[in-house]
């Protein structure tokens, strides 16, 4: 399977972008590809990664490796095969537990959630369904344990990755290598129906 748009080369970046790209280089050791074809549009690019800092990558009233598994969660519950592994990937990055990534699915009775993670999880699971399944019970639960400014900050991530979820999803944007490596690593096409098929380099098909 090939990208239906190519990503430009990572030396074709323009300068602009260069100082927000060398932090990226620098958190995650690469660049994702799909941040090399949106770089097709910089301007977009450069919004997405404003937005994508202030949502999921600074310091913020929920745990950066919860948000990342809430944007796991979204990102499985849309279908973005994607999304789903850099998600997982940096949840783990950012501190959750291979035993507790394992157990997500299973975060209603798992005794390695508390209540609080079970209230964000099923409002993620809910708010990524189409139409939304988030009524009225499942945000008094989440308004059980979070603020109006942590809701805020939780709705943000799930919605992140709404648009993330379609651009990659529609545009089969291929999966860094790092990512399948990190994925073959820990199992994640065993542990769950994850089917990267769509999103692979040519030469891994």
């Amino acid at each position: 399977m090939v990208s239906r748009v190519t990503p430009i080369d990572q030396s074709d970046i323009p300068a602009k972008l260069a100082p927000d790209f060398d932090i990226i280089l620098k958190s995650n050791g690469y660049i994702p590809k799909s941040y090399l074809t949106l770089a097709h549009r910089p301007e977009i690019l450069k919004a997405f990664m404003d937005l994508s800092k202030a949502v999921i990558r600074d310091e913020g009233l929920i745990d950066r490796g919860l948000r990342f598994l809430i944007a796991y969660m979204a990102s499985r519950t849309r279908g973005c095969q994607y999304c789903q592994a850099h998600n997982v990937k940096s949840a783990a990055r950012w501190g959750i537990a291979g035993e507790k990534i394992d157990a997500v699915w299973g975060y209603e009775t798992s005794d390695l959630f508390n209540e609080a993670e079970r209230a964000a999880l099923t409002y993620a699971q809910c708010a990524a369904q189409v139409p939304n399944l988030v009524d009225d019970a499942v945000f008094a639960r989440l308004k059980d344990h979070y603020s109006d400014a942590a809701i805020v900050e939780i709705t943000s991530v799930v919605s992140l990755f709404g648009w993330l979820n379609c651009f990659n999803d529609v545009l089969q944007t291929e999966i860094d290598q790092e990512t399948l490596d990190w994925a073959a690593d820990f199992g994640l096409a065993e542990k769950t129906p994850w089917d990267p098929s769509d999103h692979l380099p040519a030469a891994a098909e």
